[in-house]
């Protein structure tokens, strides 16, 4: 009910008394400024005006100046109040604008020294402590201001006058802007709560950061009255970067505090930051919960602040002495005053009532405070002594020693019965001791500092809401309390894409595929530009000579920011998003990945686009993408087809033309003409530029047009190439050394000359076999492979070696020993640092040669296409040469100096000359790269190479060769000789900082942990310094780092329980997958993992992250990888083989495979489809449909899909020439799916007809024009034999085929088509230990996954901390974690206490002890936790004791049920691969019969063991459960008779649910 008009305005006059005499008597006159407090305590002096403390304090004033607006006969009062708040606020503004130096360095730096104070003397508006001498950094505080202003702007009222102040306040947005990642002191001004001066990453301040970006952002600062040149811009992607941060952050607050009441007022007034309703109440749940108490809240656990305890003479605590404060921490009533408007402003009643009721007695009455007294005793209290008098080392550095230099001015009494708000309550000294016993029994007294006026401001402000005389409407203008009720962010977007290609040419080369694109001139009026001209355009902003302001800094534009048009003057921009820009790093010269982050950032800015009007993509297609799709066959009639040699190409055009189908990843997409989608687009203004510069508007056009000249090409600095030495260099082709993932040069042969494009690689050509006429010197690579040679001339050898170049023993970059990384991927890092090896280094670091592999091949005729004569004869002579087979009668001494073999030694100068020669004749460009290394270590990158150029030319020319031929090894070998970074490495590195993921680089010793984000070149120089293990290893990092900030983002899931990202071991755990995948040794497995493309390596990331959760070979299926393919062909013979791999491999088979199709031409519906389930689950087919013959290989032993493809037959003969190879190519027996969409009959060849009956099609000659056909063939199947149907054109879609196929019977039929020995010499493999595994492998990949990424349960960090106080320590090994001083330095979901635990467990080298270790912890802590009675026994905790117990239950066990014959031969077959063979070849003791003891069959026995399921009478945890009981706990009382198994399964209770689930196929 409202109020008659006279109560109100007296009640309104009682307010005024309050705030008049609270708070605006304490306004300094001349600058504003308000003193936090009138307080002289022993704690220091409060009379300074802290910025936090002014804005909070006169949002009291404001409130009432909006109450008293309701009414008309205010007597003046409302403007007194409004400019009474503008002038506090303006106060602020120009201490901070004496401070615009500061500004500027801070944007750049974020240093600690170049932070705006954080308190300024009250009467002057002047520093008054030192840069160091305090936490100034408080993000916070200056977030809070600018929230402030723009909630106070858009409600009327103008504080911001000129245009200086303007650009000032724009400047600001810069200095917070990258709050997510800036570490400061938070608004308890200490930091780490031990109070050391070292800065956190705070949510309470990144939220204010959330906050202030989201108001201000696009607010007039002249209100009504301004122009565009007054209003202030914030990226989208800062806002986004900090909400991120802060959603994946609450509800911790820092790494030293699990938990701050300061938080409350980022998810409630006055930031509401939070948009996830349920995590705001998590969040205020927690600090109810954790900080809760009868006179308050506490800030966090264990403040000492103004404690009894605490010892005031020092500046930080002691890290044992936080443990004392535990239970006595001061409560501030400050917190209840923030409960009683957050349920204001959510109209929760209870909620109000709940916490007015509790604040209402610790409330003081101003009759009882003794310093409101009369003017003259005010006056006498002043004295100068007991102002300045103070000691310097009695004060704090956070709250304490606050010195002022204004004097103590004489104080207005409230009016009688004034109810003020203390500061906080404080435990009596005699009564500590009850306390801590009996929490909360204890009643608390105030401290001297009273009201504390922020308290007393917000105490006012509920008061006036409850009052019904303020809304929290008008307290909230812009509607940011209503943030958690809206929509969800992202749920109705629909992402416009628009497709560009850089060449009218380029553009019709396109269209023949069906795809159509617009170019730059077609998109007319709007102007295409780069990401760098709204770069170059918004470091304009803000800026301003006079301040010495210079706008903002040079830093990326996001994707965000690109997915807006863009106004000025008239003209429209639009600008391509920044992934699009070529860089020098390799990623981006892999298609597939392109397409990934493309599909990647759709998703992101669906689910964070909160703006007006839909996104549009400008997506620009260029030749070095697109181009040379053709094919050349004739060049290469003999090779067999591999999709790799132009799949990226290929996937990337199948994917652009996905889009039209309206969905990209899941998000919905709108593909079409730029002009068609201005008016639903949103459209950003940028006319500040023009308002804001002198400069002619011509100027700003020709900087928003961006510059589109072709960057220049950096050509080898050598002299001209005499002309018998270029006639006599060899034809160009691949070399055998290495299987590439890429193909032969001759697919990538561009048809058209397009103009220059500012997306292209400065060393991209058109024509890349003639990079002699671009300056590339090096002899061409030759491909034996592609030469004409078919299989049957290459001996058989399943390690792949044969094939390989003249490179003979192990080099620098392909290490042998060790098992682990830093062993496998073995290099010189002494050479790199300029210093040789060491005596005893075990690390190779020398180079060996075969000199007659570079002997003048004369078999070879110039000028033939495939580099080979007709001759069969001179083909095999070929082949012999390129193998290292020396001709006889040759004299190889006559090859560099006489010598057959030419070893070279990093930094070792001897052989210079010769490698020089050796490399003007290689033709391989694994010897080109390997030589070039070797010369590098010993002259550096400026040494000239003969006539060749510099050692730096030459190795940027193997660089865009080995790019071109997607030799991924190469590329990764040469970006770590010359060091090159990725672009956004910093970003991905920030973004996995600042969502509490510390980054580890380096191993060992050597491994240096990143806390704090870092610059680009302090980022580079700390990677290449600790990851030197491999020259190969730096980029490799930088590449994990880059999808790892990339999956973070998209779907943070995946790192759940990971707590540190190290890379070292995520490299392991790739490096096993592999190993498991592939079924070689370690050192063949990291060679595989450095040829992977940069897709492919993203890919085998994602598995690794997911691989608790995924399903069969989902692994393999992500990475086109099947279990019988392991990225090879495989011949039929080794069916069997693949059998037991796959049934040892550690992944759960389908035992039922359904595939059904339909297809349909253009005229009846258009489209085609296949769908696969594999034991009914569906299995995602890559976005391969296009027009014409859309095919899918499907493995016939586990239903894996191997490949996948389009073919345009529609459109030329040469793809079907493609598809008829790709058959050709498929193994008899193996599934084929072919589904024709809109047309495939126009130019499908006899040879591809001929093709698809090979797979058993009847009706393939009967296809016509648009008709509808498909089949579910087989390789090698009669025609006829197979599902198939056809549809003519006029009759609509075909019908829909299905085909059920029992996997389970196809592989029993394959292994009992070998004869008996055949299957006994598989038993007794290497895979012989895994056929007896209790899970078939799939637990034991589970755990090693988990182990190397270091991935807890839920809760296992505070389930250790309980353990960890209930006994002495616990011990692993020889080391040692000690009860004391841990669990008294840190609480249980500290996260510094998560580090060291994390550190402690690193001990256990095997990832998949390391898990059962864990899981072992979790045992004893919910034995402990649900039996209080049983207590640990005295000393530590021997983990490994308990676990080799368990084991060794196990085994005895385990024995019995098993068949003795069986043991044996598993027995013999562990002795055989653990130790040495005998001399005789026979195993040991074969004839004495097996030693079943566990003491001999230990490393087999935890191999079973870390196999086994965790949940069960038979699993993991029972055995650990029965071992713990028996070792670690005191069960004496239950007599000696007992038994402790019953005992065990009791106290076990639900621990197992405690584990996460994992599905019951991968568990």
């Amino acid at each position: 009910m409202p109020h008659p008009r006279r109560l109100v305005k007296d009640r309104l006059d009682q307010y005024y008394e309050e705030v008049a005499s609270i708070i605006l008597s304490r306004q300094n006159p001349a600058t504003g400024l308000i003193p936090a407090s009138i307080a002289v305590t022993t704690h220091g002096d409060y009379r300074d005006a802290w910025i936090r403390d002014n804005v909070y304090s006169i949002m009291a004033a404001w409130g009432l100046a909006l109450a008293y607006r309701r009414i008309d006969d205010d007597e003046g009062r409302a403007y007194e109040l409004e400019h009474a708040t503008v002038k506090c606020m303006r106060g602020v503004l120009f201490a901070y604008m004496r401070q615009a130096h500061k500004v500027e360095q801070f944007k750049y730096s974020q240093d600690i020294e170049h932070a705006l104070h954080a308190k300024f003397n009250t009467a002057t508006g002047d520093t008054v402590v030192g840069d160091r001498e305090w936490g100034h950094l408080q993000i916070d505080a200056t977030s809070l201001f600018l929230l402030q202003l723009a909630q106070m702007t858009a409600a009327g009222m103008l504080v911001i006058y000129t245009m200086d102040e303007v650009h000032f306040i724009q400047n600001l947005v810069f200095y917070i802007e990258r709050g997510y990642r800036t570490p400061d002191y938070g608004i308890w001004e200490r930091g780490n709560k031990i109070n050391h001066g070292t800065p956190e990453l705070n949510s309470s301040s990144i939220g204010m950061v959330v906050a202030a970006l989201q108001a201000i952002n696009g607010v007039n600062l002249f209100g009504s009255r301004g122009g565009p040149s007054s209003v202030i811009h914030v990226l989208p992607d800062e806002i986004t970067r900090n909400y991120t941060t802060l959603h994946s952050s609450l509800p911790r607050e820092s790494n030293s505090k699990e938990v701050d009441a300061a938080v409350l007022s980022v998810i409630s007034f006055p930031a509401f930051a939070v948009s996830d309703s349920k995590l705001i109440t998590r969040t205020r749940n927690e600090i109810i919960k954790k900080l809760g108490g009868r006179h308050g809240f506490k800030r966090f656990l264990r403040d000492g602040h103004q404690t009894l305890l605490e010892d005031t003479s020092r500046l930080h605590y002691d890290a044992h002495e936080l443990k004392v404060f535990e239970g006595i921490e001061c409560e501030w009533p400050l917190f209840y005053t923030y409960m009683i408007l957050d349920g204001l402003f959510r109209d929760d009643g209870k909620q109000v009532q709940e916490y007015r009721d509790l604040l209402e007695p610790l409330l003081v009455d101003s009759s009882m405070v003794s310093k409101f007294k009369h003017t003259e005793e005010a006056a006498q209290e002043n004295s100068p002594a007991d102002v300045h008098g103070k000691p310097k080392s009695q004060a704090r550095a956070s709250t304490s020693g606050r010195r002022s230099s204004v004097a103590r001015r004489p104080i207005h009494r409230p009016p009688s019965g004034t109810k003020l708000v203390p500061e906080l309550y404080i435990v009596p000294k005699d009564q500590i001791t009850e306390e801590k016993a009996s929490p909360g029994s204890v009643k608390r007294i105030p401290n001297e500092n009273i009201p504390l006026v922020w308290a007393q401001s917000l105490y006012i402000l509920g008061s006036l809401i409850q009052d019904d005389l303020l809304s929290p409407a008008e307290l909230d203008p812009l509607g940011r309390r209503l943030l958690p009720f809206r929509p969800k962010q992202g749920s109705e977007v629909v992402v416009q894409i628009v497709l560009l290609s850089e060449s009218p040419e380029l553009q019709a080369r396109l269209a023949t595929f069906g795809l159509e694109t617009q170019t730059i001139e077609t998109c007319a009026p709007v102007h295409i530009s780069p990401p760098s001209a709204l770069r170059d355009a918004y470091m304009s902003l803000g800026e301003n000579a006079k301040l010495g302001l210079s706008g903002r800094p040079k830093r990326p534009i996001g994707t965000m920011s690109t997915s807006k048009l863009y106004r000025c003057q008239g003209r429209l921009y639009a600008f391509l998003p920044h992934f699009m820009d070529k860089e020098e790093f390799y990623l981006v010269s892999d298609n597939n990945y392109l397409v990934s982050v493309l599909e990647q950032e759709v998703a992101f800015v669906k689910n964070h686009w909160w703006y007006p009007g839909r996104p549009t993509m400008v997506v620009m297609l260029t030749n070095q993408m697109i181009g040379g799709l053709k094919s050349n066959k004739d060049a290469n009639s003999n090779q067999r087809w591999r999709y790799n040699h132009r799949d990226s190409k290929r996937n990337l055009l199948n994917f652009m033309m996905s889009l039209r189908s309206g969905m990209c990843g899941g998000v919905r997409v709108r593909v079409g003409r730029l002009s068609e989608m201005v008016n639903s687009s949103c459209i950003e203004s940028l006319d500040f530029l023009v308002a804001s510069q002198s400069e002619a508007a011509e100027d700003w056009h020709t900087v928003l047009k961006g510059e589109w000249q072709q960057p220049e090409v950096r050509r080898l600095q050598t002299e001209p190439v005499p002309a018998t030495m270029a006639s006599s260099q060899p034809p160009r082709g691949r070399s055998l050394r290495r299987k590439s993932s890429g193909g032969d040069m001759a697919g990538f042969i561009a048809t058209t000359n397009v103009t220059k494009s500012p997306l292209k690689s400065p060393y991209y050509t058109e024509d890349p076999l003639s990079y002699e006429d671009d300056g590339f010197k090096l002899p061409e690579h030759i491909d034996v492979e592609n030469l004409g040679l078919g299989r049957s001339l290459a001996p058989h050898d399943p390690s792949g070696r044969a094939g390989r170049s003249p490179l003979r023993t192990g080099s620098i970059n392909r290490g042998v020993n060790g098992n682990a990384l830093s062993g496998i991927l073995s290099s010189s890092n002494e050479a790199l640092e300029g210093s040789a090896p060491q005596n005893g280094d075990n690390r190779r670091s020398s180079y060996t040669f075969d000199l007659n592999d570079f002997k003048p091949k004369e078999v070879i005729k110039k000028g033939s296409a495939s580099g080979l004569s007709d001759s069969p004869q001179m083909d095999s002579a070929s082949w012999g040469a390129n193998t290292g087979v020396t001709e006889k009668g040759t004299d190889s001494e006559t090859v560099v100096g006489g010598l057959d073999v030419l070893t070279l030694t990093l930094n070792d100068p001897t052989n210079i000359g010769a490698a020089t020669e050796l490399l003007q004749s290689s033709t391989n460009l694994y010897d080109q790269i390997d030589l070039l290394h070797y010369l590098y270590s010993c002259c550096g990158l400026e040494y000239r190479v003969g006539t060749l150029g510099t050692i730096q030319s030459l190795l940027e020319e193997v660089y865009v060769k080995a790019m071109q031929m997607k030799e991924w090894s190469i590329v990764r070998q040469v970006a770590g000789i010359l060091k090159k970074m990725v672009n956004s490495l910093t970003i991905n590195v920030a973004d996995l900082l600042i969502r509490g993921k510390p980054v580890a680089v380096g191993f060992g010793t050597n491994e240096f942990f990143i806390a704090n984000p870092l610059s680009p070149e302090a980022l580079s120089d700390l990677i290449y310094r600790h990851c030197a293990s491999d020259i190969r290893e730096a980029p490799l990092v930088q590449e994990l780092l880059t999808y790892l900030g990339s999956l973070i983002r998209s779907t943070p899931a995946l790192f759940d329980g990971i707590q540190r990202v190290r890379t070292y071991f995520f490299i392991i755990a790739m490096r096993e997958e592999i190993s498991r995948l592939k079924g070689c040794d370690e050192e063949e497995a990291v060679e595989h993992l450095m040829q992977l493309s940069p897709y492919e390596m993203k890919m085998l990331l994602n598995t690794v992250l997911s691989a608790r959760e995924q399903t069969y070979s989902a692994a393999d299926v992500a990475l086109g990888l099947s279990t019988s393919y392991r990225w090879r062909n495989i011949h039929v013979q080794d069916s069997a083989a693949n059998v037991l791999k796959m049934s040892t491999s550690g992944v759960a088979l389908p035992s039922q495979l359904i595939i059904s199709a339909q297809s349909a031409g253009f005229s009846a519906g258009n489209f085609a489809k296949v769908d696969l389930a594999r034991d009914s689950a569906p299995t995602p087919l890559p976005a391969i449909f296009g027009r014409g013959l859309n095919v899918a290989v499907i493995d016939p032993l586990d239903g894996a899909i191997i490949e996948s493809a389009s073919f345009d037959t529609h459109i030329s003969s040469d793809e079907s020439y493609e598809f008829a190879k790709m058959i050709e190519w498929v193994d008899p027996g193996v599934l084929v799916v072919v589904v024709a969409k809109d047309d495939c009959a126009e130019n499908l060849t006899q040879p591809a007809r001929l093709a698809c009956e090979s797979i058993g099609s009847a009706k393939i000659r009967d296809v016509k024009y648009r008709d509808a056909w498909c089949i579910i063939g087989e390789k090698g199947a009669e025609p006829g034999t197979m599902p198939e149907t056809h549809s003519a054109a006029a009759h609509g879609p075909s019908k829909l085929i299905t085909r059920t196929i029992d996997l389970v019977s196809r592989r029993k039929k394959i292994l009992a088509t070998l004869p008996a020995n055949n299957q006994m010499r598989l038993l007794t493999s290497g895979a012989a230990s895994n056929m007896m595994m209790p899970s078939n492998g799939r637990w034991l990949r589970r755990r090693k996954n988990d182990g190397a990424l270091n991935r807890v349960p839920p809760e296992f960090y505070p389930k250790v901390w309980m353990v960890l106080s209930k006994c002495n320590g616990i011990v692993i090994g020889r080391e040692f974690l000690p009860r004391d001083p841990t669990i008294s330095e840190k609480t249980p979901e500290e996260f510094n206490f998560v580090l060291e635990v994390e550190s402690y467990l690193d001990v256990i080298r095997d990832p998949a002890e390391r898990q059962i270790a864990v899981e072992c912890l979790m045992v004893v802590s919910r034995i402990a936790d649900r039996n209080p009675e049983i207590q640990i026994n005295t000393g530590p905790l021997d983990l490994m004791k308990v676990i080799r117990d368990a084991v060794s239950e196990f085994w005895s066990k385990w024995v019995e049920k098993q068949d003795p014959a069986h043991v044996a031969a598993f027995v013999a077959n562990v002795e055989a691969r653990t130790m040495s063979p005998r001399p005789d070849g026979r195993p040991s003791a074969a004839n004495a019969g097996p030693d079943l003891s566990f003491e001999k069959n230990e490393r087999f026995a935890r191999r079973l063991f870390f196999d086994l399921e965790q949940e069960g009478k038979e699993g993991t945890m029972a055995y650990l459960a029965k071992s713990a009981v028996r070792i670690s706990f005191d069960v004496s009382w239950l007599g000696e008779n007992s038994g402790h198994e019953d005992e065990a399964e009791d106290v076990l209770g639900d621990v197992k649910g405690r584990f996460p689930r994992a599905s019951s196929t991968v568990e």
